[in-house]
């Protein structure tokens, strides 16, 4: 009994094992080599392969390791009783070694096949239900067709691998049966010439059939080994995923200013920045603005080292951007995004992801500044579970939860990427005038479409196809009636 449990322990460790490693690369990963990823390739490589390698492992654990024993044991027996009859076995094994190499590279390949399907069926699944609501607007035809064809796939992978086993244990037997044919016509032969008595012939056979037997569930185990190796390559992947290096300057908070100085950047063969020139005081704001596409949310994200691989340089204070530890430069940067991330948990944790240690009422005065009135009606206050990524609220709740975590942080350096685009006129001006209060002495970049709101900027840039084509102050670009003047004469007319 206790040898029984000993080997699923000992699987099941590992599995928690290899669940903690993965989530320690993943999160120590490199920004671009997770946005590069499909979400649902990753998602299926820390559940699905790991759950399969489990199943696989405990059929290891019972087919091949409680045989091998048996198997080495009985080989000793019959050699013992009979070494004229064990050569005939000895036949048997070039044929069982070549049936496992040519059925087992079968089941790999297919056991692949079947791991990269399940792969694209969570990916396709996942995707599904990210865009529910608008797919419920448009024809899902073609959705139903690929479905279909990852649908199959599945199923193909899955019969071609069972098949596979069929056919592999059935050549095992026919070769195992063969060979227990010819040792009962020697054998006979031999009790006829009496060269081995009745009794060590029956001996033998009995051993034989026990040594058959295991010799069958061990060959099992190793087609099992088989199986594993694809699946063990996929997880291997998410465990050696580039892992981003924490150490250099510490960033203690920005103290004179940031300059970056002919800045370039390509991302797959896209040129997004060229020859970037700008200088931002500390304390100064900031507004970025230009079409979509033209690189200005890529312009802000090299702060804080979430994109990479640049050209030129870029100067915080005395040092340059990449001799400052990454996670001190976040320390001091936070950022409100278009796109929020909230997590199926409590309004509270996902509060405190920004401040930890942060008292209630202190989560509650930055509910407040962020105008999240919504929160008195929830039934259960901080502890409500928001669901989801947030389903249980509005896109404009969700932004004044972004906004409300970054009055708990209180960084030295704010982001702003179109972090109040899902917000009323009424409401943004009133949390705009509370970033501006409260973030009087910090530095601000701010990117946004609405120009009604850029009356918090010091100093404006206009970006245009990756290029700094305008900068200065809000009357000295109307007065110059360039790029500036027209974006701002069509949101006015607007």
């Amino acid at each position: 009994m206790l040898k029984e449990a000993s080997f699923p322990y000992a699987s099941f460790k590992l599995l928690k094992e290899l669940r903690q490693e993965a989530f320690v690369k993943i999160l120590g990963s490199r920004p671009e080599f997770i946005y590069k990823r499909d979400l649902g390739d990753i998602i299926s490589r820390v559940s699905n392969d790991i759950f399969t390698l489990k199943e696989s492992l405990q059929k290891i654990g019972v087919d091949l390791l409680s045989q091998f024993f048996t198997v080495i044991f009985m080989i000793g027996v019959l050699i013992y009783i009979d070494w004229k009859l064990f050569i005939i076995i000895l036949l048997l094994v070039p044929i069982l070694f070549f049936s496992l190499s040519y059925f087992g590279k079968l089941r790999e390949k297919y056991s692949k096949y079947q791991q990269e399907s399940i792969s694209n069926y969570t990916q396709f699944i996942s995707q599904l239900i990210q865009g529910f609501e608008l797919l419920k607007l448009f024809s899902t035809k073609i959705l139903k067709i690929k479905f279909n064809k990852i649908n199959n796939d599945i199923f193909n992978a899955q019969v071609k691998s069972i098949l596979t086993d069929v056919f592999y244990l059935s050549s095992v037997e026919v070769v195992s049966y063969f060979t227990v044919a010819l040792i009962i016509s020697y054998g006979g032969y031999r009790i006829i010439n009496g060269e081995l008595t009745t009794g060590e012939f029956f001996a033998f056979l009995g051993a034989l059939l026990i040594l058959v037997n295991s010799a069958q569930v061990f060959q099992r185990g190793l087609l099992h080994i088989k199986i594993v190796q694809p699946i063990v390559r996929r997880i291997q992947d998410i465990l050696n995923l580039p892992q981003e290096k924490d150490e250099g300057i510490e960033f203690k908070g920005l103290k004179k200013q940031i300059i970056y100085k002919n800045v370039n950047l390509e991302i797959d063969g896209n040129e997004i920045l060229k020859d970037i020139n700008l200088s931002i005081k500390s304390g100064q704001k900031l507004a970025i603005i230009g079409l979509t596409g033209s690189g200005k949310s890529t312009l802000v994200k090299l702060l804080p080292a979430l994109v990479r691989g640049y050209r030129g340089e870029i100067f915080i204070d005395e040092h340059e951007l990449k001799e400052y530890k990454p996670s001190s430069l976040r320390k001091h940067i936070g950022m409100i995004s278009q796109e929020v991330f909230i997590f199926n948990d409590t309004l509270r944790n996902n509060l405190l992801i920004a401040k930890p240690d942060a008292t209630d009422e202190q989560l509650l005065q930055a509910l407040k500044k962020a105008k999240a009135n919504f929160v008195e009606n929830l039934e259960n206050g901080l502890d409500t579970v928001l669901g989801e990524k947030g389903s249980r609220l509005s896109g404009g709740e969700k932004q004044r939860i972004s906004i409300a975590r970054i009055f708990l942080k209180n960084p030295e350096i704010l982001i702003i990427d179109e972090g109040t685009s899902a917000l009323d006129v009424e409401t943004e001006e009133y949390i705009m005038d509370e970033i501006k209060n409260h973030f009087k002495n910090k530095t601000i970049l701010m990117i946004t479409h609405r120009l009604s709101i850029i009356d918090v900027a010091d100093k404006i840039v206009v970006i245009e196809n990756g290029k700094i084509i305008e900068e200065g102050s809000f009357s000295e670009l109307i007065k110059k009636k360039g790029a500036f003047y027209r974006f701002y004469t069509l949101s006015q007319n607007g």
